[in-house]
């Protein structure tokens, strides 16, 4: 059945249980059987709703390694919905995505809605396919991520040698570089310790003061390490710290009820007092675990390495020598610090305003910091060390444009790469002996083969694949002429607001990975045929993939938080992100677009009009000396042209159709 039908038949189920004979009253066991069948029917809403895609906490697991995957395909890992298609393999939104993504692709096929670019329609059709499968889940997204791979060659779209080549090539190596080094960070346990040692030094520690700590600490360390990463790092230790303060805050109230009681409205008042303040720290307990999803997404919008959506771009066309990881910063942090100051205020204003009580004593903390100890030791060596080569990691990457140019070709080439700069630190690492484990080095392979995600590396290639079937069946042209009149009249600044506000709605629903690997590929190729200075498309869009923070499954940090409150006396549940999610995206979509606007045309002048390198790199593109309007309101001596399926005309960004002969074999070309 449709998801609807499936929560409309719970329903009926519920009114027919509770007016049937057998639930009366007359049986002598009225209210413990219509009990019963209240809890079957809420079992059977629950099962409806997560197959609408709703994640439960219950539904997910806790274990870290399949939690780790569970982060990227939660209904892959769902545990309790029902599966009632293809032999149990199947959630009822998997069967629709499979119907929807296998009909889109035949439909197209068979249609040729684009006759101009025949092998385009197909092209689409696995875009489609693609996105419907990422969205739904039908198989694992990592698989997914290898359609382009499999079916381009059948529909002629390219060969498998040029689609292979997208799965493997530097921005996977720049990856690999710095989840090395993030692995090692997370073995060595050092964010733990570092953030203990700074609530010890407030001593007893206030709501508003230690939510502030966790954001700020998850925010940095979202900049050096992947933000996956580091909500599993720090997701457990937050959870033990509020069983703490639960446990402590309950020891307190019953040493207090202790205490001679004048009477018996005393002791009434003791219990609900205890109950309370019980409550007040699970209402703080939510908000934390929500402002830790919404700091790491954010501290991961500032780095290249910090967020999957940020490596997505990295990889299209050759981004990767324009947007160095220095500019991205520049460009990234000031829109990344806007973000985790305003969810500081909304978690702050819906959890925290208003509680009267303190959370952990300086006992409490330092227990905590024993129990580390003793699982740990004292601070040793491997620690700061991995801390030493994490900080050089990033020194490095801020600086390789400095190291490039003094290592050039004897034809100018520029040898040393970011994903040189990441692996080298990723190296040492086993080349260093460790002094906690005799005879083993700081990281060793087989942790790497426990921790790292590899299907990662096949995500970002299925994109990648995708960006190149664009450009080889001709469906960048096709898309291009349709975004063209769009972008021609539209003022910068609303069309920045515009696509942010498309690009934050759709990572809500079809989470940021989808809509990263999908749309930024689509957008680079249609502004490359509209002749519409690609990055003032790419760069809203890539951090607004990131404003994702409505419902759970939306990015792997809410996904890992939602499934590690299980550990809580009560889980998050859809409505706490939803309530808090909701004005969060809507202000940083206000705040976070008016500084990503200012601060690209500051860093990579946005406004300006299809650059020369975007026209070298496009087979399509002609750059002839020819003055006139290249941008809104923007006048240039010479601009790109795109040519015709003829290779004889070409069409200026006003839509002026020019003679191309004359240009080729020019200087400019």
């Amino acid at each position: 059945c449709l998801p609807c039908g499936c929560v409309q038949a719970a329903a009926a189920a519920t009114l027919a249980a509770m007016a049937s004979p057998e639930s009366s009253d007359s049986r002598g066991n009225g209210p413990e059987r219509q009990g019963t069948v209240l809890e079957r029917a809420g079992s059977a809403l629950g099962r409806a709703g997560s197959n609408l895609g709703l994640q439960r906490a219950s539904t997910l697991p806790t274990d870290s390694r399949d939690l780790a995957f569970a982060a990227t395909m939660p209904m892959t890992f769902d545990l309790v919905s029902a599966r009632p298609f293809c032999g149990g393999l199947w959630k009822t939104q998997q069967f629709i995505g499979f119907i929807f993504g296998v009909s889109s692709l035949v439909v197209l096929s068979i249609l040729q809605p684009i006759p101009e670019y025949p092998e385009a329609n197909a092209m689409l059709g696995i875009t489609l396919l693609c996105g419907f499968f990422w969205v739904f889940e039908v198989i694992p997204i990592y698989i997914t991520a290898l359609a382009p791979l499999v079916l381009m060659p059948f529909f002629e779209v390219t060969s498998s040698e040029i689609a292979a080549q997208s799965y493997w090539n530097s921005i996977q190596m720049l990856l690999i570089g710095t989840y090395l080094v993030d692995i090692a960070l997370e073995e060595v346990a050092l964010p733990r310790r570092v953030t203990l040692k700074l609530l010890l030094h407030f001593g007893v520690v206030q709501p508003g003061v230690l939510l502030f700590c966790f954001m700020m600490l998850c925010w940095v360390l979202s900049m050096f390490c992947n933000n996956i990463a580091v909500t599993l790092m720090i997701t457990p230790f937050a959870i033990s710290l509020m069983n703490a303060a639960e446990e402590q805050a309950r020891d307190e109230a019953a040493a207090q009820s202790e205490l001679p009681q004048t009477s018996d409205s005393d002791a009434s008042d003791d219990d609900v007092h205890e109950n309370a303040t019980a409550a007040e720290v699970q209402r703080f307990a939510d908000g934390l675990l929500l402002a830790i999803a919404y700091s790491t997404t954010a501290g991961g919008m500032a780095t290249l390495t910090g967020s999957i959506t940020n490596e997505v771009i990295y990889g299209i066309g050759t981004l990767q020598d324009i947007i160095t990881y220095g500019k991205w910063i520049r460009f990234a942090l000031p829109v990344s610090f806007v973000t985790v100051i305003l969810a500081f205020i909304v978690v702050y204003i819906r959890y925290v305003r208003g509680l009267q009580l303190k959370l952990l004593s300086h006992e409490v903390l330092q227990i905590e910091y024993d129990d580390l100890v003793n699982e740990k030791g004292l601070m040793s060596r491997d620690e700061k060390i991995v801390g030493a080569i994490q900080i050089i990691q990033f020194v490095l990457l801020m600086i390789r444009p400095q190291i490039g140019a003094l290592t050039k070709s004897p034809y100018g080439a520029t040898l040393i790469g970011d994903p040189t700069i990441a692996c080298l630190p990723a190296v040492l690492l086993f080349f260093i002996p460790s002094s906690v484990r005799q005879g083993q080095a700081l990281l060793t392979w087989r942790t790497v083969h426990e921790k790292f995600d590899f299907g990662l590396l096949l995500l970002i290639g299925g994109g990648f694949a995708i960006s190149c079937g664009f450009t080889q069946s001709g469906l960048n042209m096709a898309l291009g002429e349709g975004i063209a009149g769009l972008t021609e009249s539209a003022n910068p600044y609303t069309l920045n607001l515009v696509i942010i506000m498309v690009a934050a709605f759709c990572s809500q629903v079809f989470s940021n990975i989808g809509t990263a690997t999908t749309a930024l590929p689509a957008l680079y190729s249609a502004s490359q045929s509209s002749l519409h200075n690609p990055l003032a498309l790419l760069l809203p869009a890539t951090l607004a993939c990131s404003f994702a923070f409505i419902l759970p499954t939306a990015t792997p940090a809410n996904v890992i938080v939602l499934a590690k409150s299980q550990d809580l006396s009560r889980s998050l549940r859809i409505r706490d992100f939803f309530c808090t999610g909701f004005p969060l995206t809507l202000l940083v979509i206000a705040f976070g677009g008016l500084v990503c606007y200012i601060t690209g045309e500051m860093v990579f002048e946005t406004s300006a009009p299809f650059p020369k390198w975007a026209c070298d790199e496009g087979v399509s593109c002609l750059w002839v000396g020819v003055p006139g309007e290249a941008a809104q309101n923007v006048y240039a001596t010479s601009q790109a042209c795109v040519l015709d399926s003829n290779q004889t005309t070409c069409m200026l960004w006003n839509r002026t159709v020019i003679n191309a002969v004359p240009f080729y074999g020019s200087a400019e070309r």
